[in-house]
């Protein structure tokens, strides 16, 4: 099993999107993925796959059925058994329940993908300690990059105080696909200057992302042979070959 975080200190930056897309695509590439949504203020991920009701003024989540070859769940933490599925949901989990979470997910499924919300917050530290690899977006700007520098620092101190390594990428979001403006330089020479690690593929700025914000459809099913399908396909693989990277170096040491 391999724990993916994504995380960040501000809001807007595409974790969501991230989240979303990678967690179809590990699904659909035959992996059984659990999605912890810690979001408590947006719960993006969480509404991308499951529809909200109240029903005696609680939230009850009921699971989508219609996302194209792929079944869906949600885990009701008072049960024991993580339920089965191609994607598991862990609606509104907070800080204090979020390691529990992340930890029965692992042992259940092998992939599991972490939503934080956009600010410093304790969830976003246990997520981290969690992590195999963590995934931290950054629009073009100097706040997202500002706030980059600030979450990778939270990552070495988490793996200070774990006594292991807490592997990372950058993710450029928002990316130009034609024209590059000068800011989007600026910022990948500040991220090679720190010596941050990055992915090389950034996630563009597509309007099929922002559609899938409204039809919960994903671009790989809405529109398999566009740009925004491909682009997230070269994340995928990316963060999947990191990820078996990073595995086959720990068992090299273990």
């Amino acid at each position: 099993m391999s724990v993916l975080t994504v995380a960040g200190q501000k809001g807007g930056s595409g974790k969501s999107t991230l989240v979303r897309n990678l967690a179809v695509h590990f699904a659909l590439d035959g992996y059984r993925v659990g999605i912890v949504d810690a979001d408590l203020i947006q719960q993006h991920s969480s509404e991308f796959f499951a529809d909200r009701a109240k029903e005696a003024g609680r939230d009850v989540w009921n699971p989508r059925e219609d996302v194209p070859g792929l079944s869906v769940a949600v885990w009701d933490r008072n049960s024991a058994t993580v339920p089965t599925a191609a994607i598991v949901l862990a609606p509104q989990t907070d800080q204090d329940s979020i390691g529990e979470v992340i930890q029965g997910l692992a042992d259940a499924l092998d992939v599991v993908i972490c939503d934080l919300q956009g600010s410093a917050s304790v969830a976003m530290i246990h997520a981290i300690h969690y992590a195999d690899l963590v995934l931290i977006p950054v629009q073009p700007s100097n706040d997202d990059l500002k706030s980059c520098h600030s979450t990778a620092r939270h990552v070495l101190q988490a793996g200070k105080s774990a006594r292991r390594t807490i592997p990372y990428r950058i993710v450029i979001s928002r990316a130009s696909t034609g024209f590059r403006p000068e800011v989007e330089k600026v910022v990948e020479a500040a991220l090679e200057n720190a010596g941050l690690p990055r992915l090389n593929t950034p996630v563009f700025e597509r309007t099929a992302f922002k559609r899938a914000s409204f039809s919960r459809v994903a671009p790989v099913f809405d529109d398999p042979d566009g740009g925004a399908a491909k682009n997230m396909a070269a994340v995928y693989a990316e963060v999947r070959d990191t990820l078996a990277t990073i595995a086959s170096a720990a068992s090299e040491v273990a």
